[in-house]
């Protein structure tokens, strides 16, 4: 480092009420954590899901799974087959018309498993891995996300913790359904991802 970068460095760490040499205090996560870990986590992420365009429907347990999906594709006139992710694949999807794995062109349903959900700002944690097919997130117009209440944190800064030592290729943050304002100024769903996105929440 040279003699002036380190003079200027130096008059910085006196302006901020450190000593040169000291080193940087560490930032004060567990705190913001605790603080923010208070409250309804449910209601905060239900309010957050409404901002963004997300659907949430309650079930009872897993075992409610495939009586949700035969509903929704009820509601919406919706047929098969759905791409389902291989770490839902254990349940008794009866004679739905499921195709478990990755999501391909022909898929216009995906239902997925979240990792975690973020009560501040709506958001999904989706792992990329074999059991978690990346595309599930967002090849398909409709993508049904599976979450645990178990699961839900208050803040972005919890998660990080609990990805330690996990394999995984990825870490993705879905918020909302795919929208573009860029045409006209009007907004419109599904123009680079899911249009809809609902959410399945499960004890």
């Amino acid at each position: 480092m040279s003699g002036s970068r380190a003079a200027i460095l130096d008059k910085i760490r006196l302006a901020v009420g450190r000593q040169p040499g000291d080193a940087p205090a560490p930032r004060p996560f567990s705190s913001a954590i605790a603080l923010a870990a208070a409250g309804n986590l449910e209601q905060h992420l239900r309010e957050r899901l409404a901002v963004t365009g997300v659907t949430l429907e309650c079930l009872p347990g897993m075992q409610a799974l495939p009586d949700a999906l035969a509903g929704y594709l009820a509601r919406r006139r919706l047929e098969g087959p759905v791409a389902l992710a291989p770490s839902l694949a254990s349940l008794d999807w009866r004679d739905l018309p499921v195709d478990v794995g990755s999501a391909l062109p022909h898929h216009t349903v995906a239902v997925g498993k979240a990792f975690a959900g973020i009560a501040a700002t709506g958001s999904l944690v989706m792992l990329a891995d074999a059991d978690n097919p990346p595309r599930l997130n967002f090849l398909p117009e409709h993508h049904l996300v599976v979450l645990s209440r178990s699961r839900l944190l208050a803040r972005l800064e919890q998660l990080w913790p609990l990805l330690t030592g996990r394999d995984t290729q990825a870490v993705h943050l879905v918020t909302g359904p795919s929208s573009t304002a860029d045409i006209g100024g009007q907004l419109l769903y599904g123009a680079h991802g899911p249009r809809a996105v609902h959410v399945l929440l499960t004890p």
